[in-house]
């Protein structure tokens, strides 16, 4: 009985110790366009044991399921957002075919051992669907001339899109301070899609306008996959003369009228000499 006992042990040690399998390489895309096929990678090394069996979940629901024991061998289940190419997966790749935005979510991989380890491999990692939309962002609001001083109030908005894009605001090439922009709620549409906009708000100053003209820019990217722009030139009227260039101005003006009866009279005075004269 105390023989039994300890071989039970043992087995429960052995099962519970360092697994004997190996993960080689486990892929799940981060982002995957709307409508594209997918490859879910779960890939091992057995190292001498025996697979019992290998099953995918997403969300904790189980879609895939491989065991070579067993006939047939490959079997799905009803998941929504999930529809599994059967003939092109396999034991270590599952093909996910027509992604929508439903597909998104967690998705594990669990490889199970034969007796009498009974071993077991488990990962997972998030998959997102990207909705990307064809248009450029949006901007509105702009005047086609301002002034120094005028206040520049403008917002950019995204295409529909899934998930949100990320909107950056550009003035003359450079990356707007954060003290200007106006932070909104991406707006949530009925099919799923969000839209962001990001407003720009500050008061326009002379440097703004090299050569009497600002550009605005407004890009809206989703990771590697959507990268647009709109773009817009802003035109300020001619500046107008500074405090001492207007004294200046005034001054000359206020000169030239002595000059010019200094002159007249110097002819008057000429002119009673020479008829005393006479």
């Amino acid at each position: 009985m105390l023989a039994l006992a300890c071989s039970l042990l043992a087995l429960f040690v052995s099962g519970q110790g360092g697994s004997a399998l190996r993960m080689k390489n486990f892929e799940v895309p981060l982002h995957v366009p709307r409508g594209d096929s997918t490859t879910l990678r779960c890939e091992f090394d057995l190292q001498g044991e025996r697979l019992y069996s290998v099953k995918w979940y997403k969300g904790g629901r189980e879609f895939f399921r491989y065991v070579p024991n067993e006939r047939p061998m490959k079997q799905n289940y009803n998941v929504t957002g999930i529809n599994v190419d059967m003939e092109a997966s396999t034991g270590q790749v599952v093909v996910l075919k027509a992604v929508t935005l439903a597909t998104s979510g967690r998705y594990k991989c669990e490889v199970l051992a034969e007796a009498p380890a009974f071993n077991t491999l488990v990962e997972h990692a998030i998959l997102t669907v990207v909705d990307i939309p064809q248009e450029k962002p949006v901007v509105r609001g702009a005047r086609e001339r301002y002034h120094p001083g005028d206040v520049v109030r403008i917002n950019c908005t995204s295409a529909p899109s899934k998930p949100a894009a990320t909107l950056t605001w550009y003035i003359n090439g450079e990356v707007v301070p954060e003290k200007y922009l106006v932070r909104y709620k991406p707006y949530m549409h009925m099919d799923g899609l969000e839209q962001s906009t990001l407003g720009l708000h500050f008061h326009a100053t002379h440097a703004h306008f090299p050569h009497n003209m600002m550009s605005l820019r407004c890009t809206a990217s989703i990771g590697i996959f959507y990268n647009k722009t709109e773009e817009a030139s802003l035109e300020t009227h001619r500046p107008a003369l500074s405090l001492l260039s207007r004294e200046h101005f005034y001054a000359g003006s206020r000169s030239a009228p002595r000059v010019s009866s200094s002159v007249g009279l110097t002819v008057f005075l000429v002119l009673c000499a020479f008829s005393a004269f006479r």
